[in-house]
C-alpha cells in the first residue's frame, strides 16, 4: 500500500473511533513503537511521514482500539491491498 493511502485511511479510522492521539501514542509505545510523540502526531494528522515499520506499529495500535465490535473499520498495513 502506498504511504499516502495508508496514512489517510489510518487517520480516518482514528477519527471514526475518536481515538485521542496521546492515548494512541502511549499504546503505540507500549507495543514496541520507537518514535517520540510529535512525529506520530504529525503522521496521524496527515502532516508527516513515518518509516514503514513505525507506520505499521501505529496501525497495530489503532487496530487494538478497534477490536470490539468486529464491524469497526481497521487501519491498513503497508502491505495491504487497496480496494
Amino acid at each position: 500500500m502506498q504511504e499516502d493511502d495508508q496514512q489517510a485511511l489510518t487517520a480516518t479510522v482514528i477519527r471514526e473511533l475518536a481515538i485521542d492521539p496521546f492515548t494512541l501514542w502511549m499504546h503505540y509505545l507500549s507495543i514496541g513503537g520507537k518514535l517520540e510523540y510529535q512525529p506520530v502526531l504529525a503522521y496521524v494528522q496527515g502532516r508527516g511521514p513515518l518509516p514503514v515499520k513505525e507506520r505499521d506499529m501505529v496501525s497495530v495500535a489503532v487496530n487494538d482500539f478497534a477490536l470490539e465490535p468486529l464491524w469497526r473499520p481497521r487501519a491498513p498495513y503497508s502491505d495491504s491491498e487497496t480496494a
